[in-house]
Order: C-alpha cells, then sequence, then structure tokens
C-alpha cells in the first residue's frame, strides 16, 4: 500500500510524525511511535522486520555517545540523587531519562526516513515534488540525476580496488593512512565523477532541458482520498500517542 501512495504526501506525513517527535522529550512516546512505524512498515509497506532493523545497527554507537554524555554532562546531575556511582562518575534518573529520550527519538527518524526511502521510486517523488509542491523542474529533476549516479560511486569504487590490486597494490589499514585514502581512491572517484557529471550535462543540454519554463510528463502525480486518509490517519495515531503519554504522565517537555 505504501508503494501505491503519493510520495508527496508520504512525506508530509514523514513531516508530521517527526514534527510531533520533537514536541516531546521523553523515551515513551518515541518507543510508541518507532513501534508503529515498524509495523506501518511490515503491514503497508511489505518490509520485513529484519530489513527495517538492520540498518539501525549504526545508531547503536550514538546512543552510546549519547547516554555517556548524558551522564556526563546532564545539567539535573548536581540535583538528582544518585541511582549508581562509577567511581566520582554519579549516574542519575534524569540524564538516563533524557539519553533514552534523544537516543529513541533518534532511532524513530531513522526508521521513518527508512520506510519512506524504501517504499518510494525516486522518479516519482521527483514528480511529486513538481505537480504538488510547484517545485522547479530544473531542480527536480538535476536533484534526481545526481541521486542516481550515487550507486555508481560505490561500483567504481569496486573497479578501482580490483584495478590496484591487480596491479599488485596491496591493502593496508586506510583508516590509519586518510592521505594514502585520499590519493588511492577519492581522488580517481572525484575525477570519475566530474566526467561523468559533464557528459550528463552534456547530454542534457543536447536534448534542451530547461530550455522551456514549462514541460509536459508522461505521468501525472495526483493526490487520491488514500493519499488524504493516510495523512489524517498519520497526524491522528501521533497526537493519539502524545496526548496518551501526556494523560499518563509520562511525557516532559523539557530537558532535563
Amino acid at each position: 500500500m505504501l508503494q501505491k501512495l503519493n510520495p508527496a504526501m508520504k512525506l508530509v506525513a514523514c513531516v508530521i510524525a517527526a514534527v510531533g517527535l520533537t514536541s516531546v522529550l521523553d523515551p515513551v512516546s518515541p518507543l510508541v511511535i518507532f513501534v508503529l512505524v515498524l509495523m506501518v512498515g511490515r503491514f503497508l509497506g511489505g518490509m520485513s522486520l529484519k530489513s527495517q532493523v538492520r540498518p539501525l545497527r549504526v545508531f547503536l554507537l550514538a546512543g552510546v555517545a549519547i547516554v555517556l554524555a548524558n551522564i556526563l554532562f546532564n545539567k539535573a546531575n548536581a540535583s538528582a540523587a544518585a541511582l549508581a556511582r562509577l567511581g566520582p562518575i554519579r549516574i542519575t534518573e534524569p540524564a538516563l531519562w533524557t539519553a533514552a529520550s534523544l537516543w529513541l527519538r533518534l532511532l524513530c527518524f531513522a526508521l521513518i526516513s527508512l520506510v519512506f526511502v524504501k517504499t518510494t521510486e525516486p522518479q516519482h517523488l521527483i514528480l511529486s515534488l513538481v505537480h504538488q509542491f510547484r517545485l522547479n523542474y530544473r531542480v527536480a529533476f538535476g536533484s534526481l540525476v545526481g541521486y542516481r549516479m550515487l550507486p555508481l560511486l560505490q561500483s567504481d569504487y569496486q573497479i578501482i580496488r580490483a584495478s590496484q590490486r591487480l596491479r599488485g597494490i596491496g591493502e593496508t589499514n586506510l583508516l590509519l593512512h586518510p592521505l594514502l585514502w585520499l590519493r588511492r581512491y577519492a581522488t580517481p572517484l572525484l575525477v570519475g565523477a566530474v566526467r561523468r557529471a559533464n557528459r550528463v550535462a552534456l547530454a542534457m543540454e543536447a536534448r534542451g532541458f530547461g530550455a522551456l519554463p514549462e514541460r509536459t510528463y508522461r505521468v501525472a502525480m495526483r493526490v487520491t482520498p488514500k493519499d488524504v486518509l493516510f495523512v489524517l490517519a498519520t497526524a491522528a495515531v501521533t497526537a493519539g500517542v502524545l496526548l496518551g503519554v501526556w494523560a499518563a504522565g509520562l511525557a516532559r517537555f523539557t530537558v532535563g
């Protein structure tokens, strides 16, 4: 179902959920919304739970950093009672509460973005931005060309690595040698990207892209009642979650 919705309306729904998440600072609201987004991606988007959760593993490190920062620097640590101590470091409830809230909100933003990207065709997104949001088509299709070039960088990187191995250049720990990485991979990738961009620009110029203020489209993106219903349902569910958490006395609107 998500794949058939208008991408511009899905984007509006994502913004509504994100704005709702930024209005409160408690771990319960983002946790509930996180579970709801998982269910939406599973049952409306056809995405398995594994495919949704696996890309979020990188945010585990962010969670550790957020917890440490709050344990060390949260402003409420000086006045709150310590739940535990690690030498001179006091671990307080406000620090853990704020850290959990920030981390879960980060996970929610990432999951919402992931579901949106995985269930949206880039070309349809560009067309919907042009038709519904009146985005200039020159900017829209130029952005689409750049977006479609990103996967080519990965294939270029693999080709460069393979060609260097054929020439007998061994692998080293490039994380410890950033200048070596710059010379070995970044420079060839940059040169290749510039050449490809030049060819694309010439092809677009040869076809008269941008010569006229308006253009025709093979596919016209329209807003259907299902799109409006999805946006309204998203707004209602988000408001319901926030009001429910507030009624339970768990909502907080300030840090600490």
